[in-house]
């Protein structure tokens, strides 16, 4: 059974609650003539409600295996009280058409169309030959029997039709939540690629420079192994920043960041900006342009000069991050021997798309060059 919220046992109790009815029309309507035969008559009725309880669960909850056995067992009951029924019923009262009427109603619901015709049919011969052989109303019977039908069929099926939009409903929450927790997944993946591949490759870049200083500049070494430390330790707390969700790196930041980086690794950098205006979702996607950037030029470009501009182009604006540097022969070059095809232009591409943006990267005359246009 599946979980339910109180709506749901609330519109399940109400919809369960109406095979009560069967016990109690029938019940008041017909006149045993004994102790035993009223006891008997009673656990008939209990049996079909019963089994139309069963049934309503089925139909609610669409269990297609578990509808057959109470739709057979309900009509079986049935039939079995029709004769006394008709023989113990009170002065124009139609007891047996109340109970197949509610039977004929329940198996509608759980049960295909084919089958509830069958059922009503059976049941309507039932009733006529019941009336002709007890002189009772053929016109009552047939009508008290189509009335509870139809009676069950709309009320009821009201109930299951709550019962699909409160389980619905349910389920799209559950749906938005995982929804939720894959875009935070997605966020911290994207936000530790980003920090974490360009400052590894920092760290290493220094590490290596810092050794080949240790015999011939050893003040200078010390001074690179400082800064390894000071990288590691920003690299830590941004680590936890971005876990926690408060990273807020900006293109400012990022082109200050990079001109520290590239002029340690003896590339310089030129920026050309126009004051245009950025909102924050866009600085922080062309923060990661630069880093990106910056990251494939230390790992597989052997440049002297980078450019970076923003300017207003037509149809929108545009970032530019241009190296000169080939990158031929890099370990984990690409297939044109220019720049590797790892996941970090996937990422960016993935980002841009979302803010409507595109991305551009290929070789340019003497270097390479990523590009991002922004719409207007």
């Amino acid at each position: 059974m599946p979980d339910l919220t109180i709506a749901r046992r609330v519109v399940l109790a109400i919809l369960l609650g109406n095979s009560v009815w069967v016990l109690i029309i029938p019940w008041r309507t017909v006149d045993p003539p004994t102790p035993m035969a009223e006891v008997a008559f009673a656990a008939g009725l209990l049996a079909a409600a019963v089994a139309i309880g069963l049934m309503l669960r089925a139909a609610a909850w669409a269990l297609v295996q578990a509808r057959r056995t109470p739709a057979a067992a309900a009509v079986l009951v049935t039939l079995a009280l029709w004769w006394p029924a008709f023989a113990w019923a009170g002065d124009d009262q139609a007891p047996w058409a109340w109970l197949a009427g509610m039977v004929a109603g329940a198996v509608a619901l759980a049960m295909p169309w084919i089958v509830a015709a069958g059922v009503l049919a059976a049941f309507t011969v039932a009733a006529t030959a019941g009336a002709l052989a007890h002189d009772a109303s053929v016109l009552r019977e047939l009508l008290t029997l189509g009335g509870a039908a139809a009676a069950v069929v709309v009320m009821l099926n009201a109930l299951i039709w709550l019962l699909g939009l409160l389980h619905s409903s349910e389920r799209a929450r559950e749906s938005e939540a995982a929804l939720a927790v894959a875009e935070e997944r997605l966020r911290m993946s994207r936000e530790l690629h980003d920090l974490l591949g360009h400052r590894l490759t920092v760290i290493a870049l220094k590490a290596e420079l810092a050794a080949g200083l240790t015999g011939a500049d050893p003040e200078r070494a010390r001074a690179e192994s400082d800064e390894i430390r000071q990288v590691a330790a920003a690299t830590l707390g941004e680590v936890r920043r971005a876990v926690q969700g408060e990273t807020t790196t900006d293109l400012r930041h990022q082109l200050e960041s990079a001109r520290l980086v590239l002029s340690s690794a003896g590339v310089r950098m030129d920026v050309a900006l126009d004051p245009l205006p950025l909102t924050a979702a866009e600085s922080a996607l062309l923060a990661a342009v630069v880093r990106e950037g910056v990251t494939n030029v230390l790992r597989h470009a052997r440049a002297t000069e980078v450019r970076i501009s923003l300017a207003v182009m037509p149809g929108g604006r545009t970032l530019g991050f241009v190296d000169d540097g080939s990158g031929a022969g890099s370990v984990g070059a690409g297939p044109d021997g220019d720049r590797p095809g790892g996941t970090g232009l996937a990422g960016l591409a993935v980002r841009c798309a979302d803010l409507g943006a595109t991305l551009t990267a290929g070789p340019v005359d003497g270097g390479f060059e990523l590009r991002v246009d922004l719409p207007a």
